[in-house]
């Protein structure tokens, strides 16, 4: 009888319900003028150590971007009479804290790059989505526009007018507006899952091409998972990717971040990704 009453006692421990586990201790936020400060390793032990914290590694792969978009050499300063390119990158560094007002300048100055425009761009879908109305339905943004090219045209020289004048619409919704919907046009939900595939069928392949030899020394020092270097931002896959596994991504259509599958998927056309770098790819990067 002792044994029996010794063996229920076991099964109704055993059967017991679990206490929950604790919740994760939430990691202190991160000042994104602080990692401004930062060397590009201390960045990545950084990036690798809030693997809990996504919000952190995003403002980490957006430090990257705007390092990479400070050293590009094919900016002319004339195109950025009103404000400069290095200021227009530092302010777009945290796009969701400007105003709507200072957003709507903010395109207007940086509207002659592609680069910085799209930046502008995808907070103002970010808004709209948000708000159901684009913060760029304003009817005073098109006098703005008119001021503006009136001063060109009083303070430019010809040349200069002209090229400035070509970039500017008339119509913010033709850029800025969200694209309608195309039947059988893949969804973004799609698209991110295509892309996942399509990473990690590369990823296996690029791994049988390098025989596993991935990483450089700084990549395999700093626990650099090889898998995040196909997406996400380019400057990490250069500077911790071996060279078998950046001579695969040379032959083989280079780095591919979100926001390139996304254009050759839906438009079928290409860019050269290294000038169009964007927070938009930084922040597409694909984790498991």
């Amino acid at each position: 009888m002792d044994n029996l009453v010794a063996a229920i006692e076991d099964i109704n421990t055993r059967s017991a319900t679990a206490p929950p586990p604790a919740d994760p201790v939430r990691p202190e936020p991160l000042d994104s003028f602080a990692l401004t400060s930062m060397g590009d390793d201390e960045l990545e032990a950084l990036w690798q150590a809030r693997t809990n914290d996504p919000f952190g590694q995003e403002l980490i792969e957006r430090e990257w971007s705007r390092r990479d978009m400070h050293a590009r050499t094919d900016v002319d300063s004339d195109d950025f009479p009103f404000t400069s390119y290095k200021t227009l990158v530092d302010r777009l560094h945290e796009p969701e804290e400007l105003s709507d007002e200072l957003l709507k300048d903010t395109w207007l100055d940086a509207h002659v790059d592609p680069q910085l425009r799209a930046l502008v761009e995808t907070e103002m879908d970010r808004r709209m989505l948000e708000r159901t109305e684009s913060p760029i339905d304003d009817p005073q943004l098109q006098a703005r526009i008119e001021e503006r090219i009136d001063w060109s045209y009083e303070n430019m020289s010809p040349t200069q007018y002209r090229r400035y004048h070509a970039t500017v619409v008339t119509d913010p919704q033709l850029r800025a507006g969200m694209p309608k919907r195309i039947p059988g046009r893949p969804t973004e939900r799609e698209l991110k899952q295509d892309y996942h595939e399509f990473t990690f069928e590369r990823y296996l392949a690029i791994e049988d091409h390098t025989r596993g030899h991935m990483l450089n020394a700084r990549g395999q020092a700093l626990g650099v998972d090889p898998f995040t270097l196909l997406s996400g931002n380019a400057k990490r896959a250069q500077a911790y990717g071996s060279e078998e596994f950046l001579g695969f991504l040379g032959a083989h259509g280079g780095h591919m971040p979100f926001a390139r599958f996304k254009a050759l998927r839906l438009r079928g056309v290409d860019y050269d990704d290294s000038k169009i770098e964007s927070f938009n790819n930084a922040t597409h990067a694909v984790l498991v």
